[in-house]
This record gives C-alpha cells, sequence and structure tokens, in this order.
C-alpha cells in the first residue's frame, strides 16, 4: 500500500531518468471532428459515446507513462478514461485512431457489417498532428482532425418484394499495400440492410480500391423459401476513394409465369451519386 501514492505521482510528474521539467508536461483536452472533402465539421461529427484512442508518440518513444488514453464524446465535449500528457518544450507528434479498439496504421475489416453498430464498427478513421506546447500559460488543447480510411458503397434495390431479399454481400476490392486485412475466407462484407414496404437498401464499408465486374452478391428467399443467388455487376471498373460513398441503383422484377426467383433488371448496377461520406 505505500508504493501506491508513489505510482499514482509517477502518472504526473516524470521519474529521474527524465531530462524534461516534470512541472511542465499538462493534462491534453481534446477537440476533435471529421474531415469531409477538406471542410472540418467538429464536434458534432461524432455521435454520442463515440470513443477515440489517442497516443502521444514522443512520449512513447522516450519510454513515458501517460502516452496514451481513450476519450468518450458525450454529445459536446470528451472526457478521457486514463491520463494523456504532453512533453511540454518540445514536438509532440499525436496519432489518434477511431473506433478505439483499431489499430493506428492497420485495420481488419469487419465481414459482418449487419446491423447500424456493426456498420459502425468498420468506419475506420486516423489523424496524426505534430504540435509544440511551449509554455504552462499555453492552451493545452488538442484539436484534431480525422481523415476516413474505408469507402462506403450503397445499392437501393426497387421493384421486389423486399420480404424475399435476405443479404447482399459485397465482393473484396483490388488495392495496393497491406493496410487492411479481413476476418473472413471468402473476403465477402455482409452489408447492413434497411427497407421499406416499396424498396431496399444495403449498406457497407470496403477498402479504397478498383472493381470491375461482380461487385456484390444478392440473396433471395423464393416461394418455396429455397435461396436464390444474384450477382450484381458494375458497367465498368469503379475505383472507390477512401471517405466517399458511392450509391448504386438496381431495379428487380419478377420473371413471367409467377416464376419464384427474380431477375437483376439491367444486370448493371447505376451508379447514382458519388458524394463525402
Amino acid at each position: 500500500m505505500a508504493l501506491l501514492p508513489l505510482f499514482i505521482t509517477s502518472c504526473y510528474n516524470d521519474d529521474t531518468t527524465v531530462t524534461t521539467n516534470p512541472q511542465q508536461d499538462r493534462v491534453v483536452a481534446v477537440n476533435a471532428g471529421i474531415t469531409r472533402e477538406g471542410n472540418s465539421t467538429t464536434g458534432s461529427a461524432f455521435a454520442n459515446n463515440d470513443k477515440i484512442l489517442i497516443t502521444n508518440v514522443t512520449r512513447k518513444d522516450a519510454g513515458l507513462i501517460c502516452n496514451s488514453a481513450v476519450f468518450t464524446y458525450d454529445g459536446s465535449s470528451w472526457t478521457s478514461e486514463g491520463t494523456l500528457l504532453w512533453s511540454t518544450g518540445e514536438e509532440n507528434t499525436f496519432q489518434a485512431v477511431y473506433p478505439s479498439t483499431a489499430s493506428y496504421s492497420s485495420f481488419t475489416v469487419p465481414s459482418d457489417q449487419s446491423d447500424a453498430d456493426k456498420l459502425k464498427s468498420a468506419d475506420w478513421m486516423t489523424c496524426e498532428k505534430t504540435v509544440t506546447l511551449n509554455n504552462l500559460t499555453a492552451a493545452s488543447s488538442l484539436n484534431l482532425e480525422f481523415k476516413r480510411k474505408m469507402a462506403m458503397v450503397v445499392v437501393e434495390i426497387t421493384g421486389a418484394n423486399v420480404s424475399t431479399l435476405n443479404s447482399l454481400k459485397f465482393e473484396w476490392p483490388s488495392f495496393e499495400g497491406n493496410d487492411y486485412t479481413i476476418n473472413s475466407a471468402d473476403r465477402k462484407i455482409i452489408a447492413y440492410k434497411t427497407s421499406t414496404e416499396y424498396d431496399a437498401t444495403f449498406s457497407a464499408l470496403i477498402p479504397p480500391g478498383t472493381k470491375g465486374g461482380a461487385l456484390c452478391e444478392l440473396e433471395i428467399t423464393d416461394s418455396d423459401t429455397n435461396t436464390d443467388t444474384k450477382s450484381l455487376t458494375l458497367g465498368s471498373i469503379q475505383n472507390f476513394e477512401a471517405g466517399k460513398k458511392y450509391t448504386f441503383q438496381c431495379s428487380l422484377t419478377s420473371q413471367p409465369d409467377s416464376a419464384p426467383t427474380r431477375s437483376a433488371s439491367p444486370d448493371n448496377l447505376t451508379l447514382v451519386s458519388v458524394e463525402p461520406m
């Protein structure tokens, strides 16, 4: 028990191996927003209870404690779980990531994005900022603008009985580098479905990259409760960029003579919009 006060104190005052003045190291306060096409939307771009992980790489590289903390957004401000400190008088490099459970340099894309929370967990965002806190009187807030690392794909399906549309899987695009992996052997992503009486919309987050041919597979239940799979294809090679949402449309109609399966008409998906996420 006698050691406990010493440990707590060390979180705020560097030990004897540190060359910087321990009195100058201050707690980091955070403001964070999400960049859209070069314009930052602060605060409200994050939802209540969103969590980000921030690491002071400068302190971590120096072997100092209090180099990272998880910050939670409450709708108006960020509160920390743990203590994140500046190293005053030198450049501090901060790296931040969303979701807070993700790595800054690589991301395992969730293959199951079939509900709103699972879809949100695939929205990988990062931010790096280098800044110097010069003195005790300077403001200690760290302003961060996150950039999205994933692309969103939306497929709007009309003209079908949406109750027969079971699920849609997006295929993995081609891309360069080793930043992205997936926790699925078939490298396909189960989309999030929302629907009305007349149409269904499927959404998923995929790594940026190029894709041609079949983009997704739609599973349909026919009147005999059997499952039919329909490939929905792109009209041309599509380059998916990080931070952008690509909306496609496709119309499904019943085959003649009350055939239970449904066909895509036209076979190609039609790209109707590209906009910032």
